[in-house]
């Protein structure tokens, strides 16, 4: 069995749908050329929110899964000191790798 793998982005008002469905194609395509097997997205709708975050964060403990996928890790944060700190978190907390497609 293939490990799993989830993705999260920020999807703001301004963003599109077929703009959205889009980026999560290029994430799961990452995660198929990668080997690993798509488990789902978590979205981040409200600016500033981590709602989204936290149950990343959970579902990866649950789940005992290891890899988070982003477009850019700006979807984490665009502010340095706070996408630090949720990378940082992601793996001590949950043991979890971030990646972004580009990067191998």
């Amino acid at each position: 069995m293939k490990p799993l793998m989830y993705g999260y982005l920020r999807a703001p008002d301004d963003v599109p749908d077929d703009e959205l469905a889009h980026t999560v194609e290029e994430l799961k395509r990452y995660a198929a050329t990668e080997g690993f097997c798509y488990a789902t997205t978590f979205f981040e709708y409200q600016d500033g929110s981590r709602a989204a975050f936290e149950e990343l964060t959970a579902e990866l403990k649950r789940a005992e899964a290891r890899h988070v996928v982003v477009p850019s890790m700006d979807h984490l944060s665009s502010h340095r000191l706070l996408r630090s700190h949720m990378v940082e978190r992601l793996e001590l907390d949950a043991n979890a790798l971030v990646l972004t497609p580009g990067e191998t």
